[in-house]
């Protein structure tokens, strides 16, 4: 047993503490006290205590170069430890084996990733999102390199993928569902983080900004406000006797706009599917519809505004009505935010497009704006993307009204011939 007085007397003074500083960082990273260690530049007190310790004058040479196992043997023979770990954690209490600590927490982080993998066993994108978080390193990250609550987030989000797709759940009901805690899937929390991973992968949604986000969680069928957004419609008159059904045909009778929240297209659906819709037009820009109210009123035909990218009541909207047997007619800039909503509502709703041809395209563009952006090819048309870039002009909603007020007039015309 060493004695604690001794050694200190012996290797404990302040001239001497790199010295220990050494061998103690030594024991951390698991290397042998072996060899030697060197101090440069030593001040005369460092070198009259080393002196003192090994029996010899002190020299005046340059560097300080200290055999450990040297200093190993004067101690033990001077009967004050066993050896040198002996020796260091006397002066400086237990060292760690940080080596040997990050070797153990690499294998029970292992461990965690193995036992999630058999987890999502037969589940491919929960499979693939658990080994990119083990190639990441985010659930340690969001973790806090703590072992048991990186098992926990990594049990809780198993379970949230098999709650996805969910059909229209809160966002708040499934983090209570899946944690036991109402926020634990907001904005900043961890299991938050890593349930976007998986989000974003079934959904294909890039996440880039909160709107983006409420997106991604939507197209699994989770809703992360159920106020924001509303999607502006005119005279879109339904059947049914929902409170919805009867509001859209209170304004449908005057020809007013009316906006719908994605709490109400949850609640009450776009009345009975057996009851068909015909054609709807959609735009993006709410002027389209201000012109037709005016214009038109109850006259104008059915008309659905993305104002932009649709976000989920808008998306709540097209797909009720495509559920309902309604063909939907897709109008936008021609600029390439425009063609690729018109590119999406394609291929998500099976919009047709509506005046978004080439020939549309070039009897409008001696006006318009500059078109800035990266090209985007029209899935309907492979002809329309070499002509913007050859014209280099956007051309917006607004300056083609007159066509597009016409054919929402027309459309409720028996045997009237639209444009597409």
């Amino acid at each position: 047993m060493a004695s604690r007085e001794k050694l200190v007397a012996a290797l404990g003074s302040p001239a001497l503490a790199w010295l220990v500083a050494r061998m103690r960082r030594r024991l951390e990273l698991g290397d042998p006290l072996t060899g030697s260690v060197r101090l440069d530049d030593p001040s005369d007190d460092q070198r009259e205590a080393l002196g003192a310790l090994f029996g010899k004058r002190a020299g005046r040479g340059g560097a300080l170069s200290v055999d450990l196992q040297r200093l190993e043997q004067v101690l033990v023979e001077a009967g004050l430890c066993r050896d040198l770990k002996e020796a260091v954690e006397t002066l400086v209490g237990p060292v760690e084996n940080e080596r040997g600590r990050r070797q153990r927490e690499a294998r029970d982080w292992a461990k965690v990733f193995d036992d999630l993998v058999r987890c999502a066993s037969g589940r491919e994108p929960l499979h693939a999102v658990i080994e990119e978080l083990r190639e990441a390193g985010l659930l340690r990250r969001v973790a806090e390199q703590r072992l048991d609550r990186g098992r926990q987030l990594g049990a809780e989000l198993v379970n949230l993928a098999s709650w996805i797709p969910a059909h229209q759940m809160a966002i708040a009901e499934l983090a209570a569902t899946v944690a036991g805690d109402a926020h634990a899937l907001d904005p900043g929390e961890p299991l938050g983080a890593l349930a976007l991973r998986l989000v974003t992968r079934i959904s294909g949604c890039e996440i880039r900004d909160s709107e983006t986000r409420r997106d991604a969680w939507a197209q699994v069928g989770v809703l992360c406000d159920e106020l924001s957004a509303p999607v502006l419609v005119l005279n879109l008159a339904v059947r049914g006797g929902t409170t919805l059904c009867r509001s859209l045909r209170l304004h449908a009778e005057t020809g007013e706009p009316c906006r719908i929240s994605t709490r109400q297209l949850v609640r009450e659906p776009l009345g009975p599917e057996e009851c068909p819709m015909g054609r709807v037009f959609v735009c993006e820009n709410p002027s389209v519809v201000i012109a037709a109210a005016n214009a038109l009123g109850p006259r104008s035909a059915p008309l659905v505004c993305t104002e932009g990218m649709p976000r989920t009541a808008a998306r709540l909207v097209l797909e009720q009505l495509t559920e309902r047997g309604a063909s939907l007619h897709y109008h936008g800039d021609f600029d390439w935010p425009g063609i690729t909503i018109a590119n999406l509502l394609k291929e998500r709703h099976g919009a047709v497009p509506w005046r978004m041809a080439a020939r549309d395209y070039q009897e409008a563009a001696e006006g318009g704006t500059d078109l800035a952006g990266e090209p985007v090819v029209a899935l309907w048309d492979e002809r329309l993307e070499p002509a913007m870039r050859a014209w280099g002009r956007a051309i917006h909603e607004e300056r083609v009204l007159p066509g597009l007020l016409s054919d929402l007039a027309g459309a409720n015309v028996s045997g009237s011939s639209l444009r597409w």
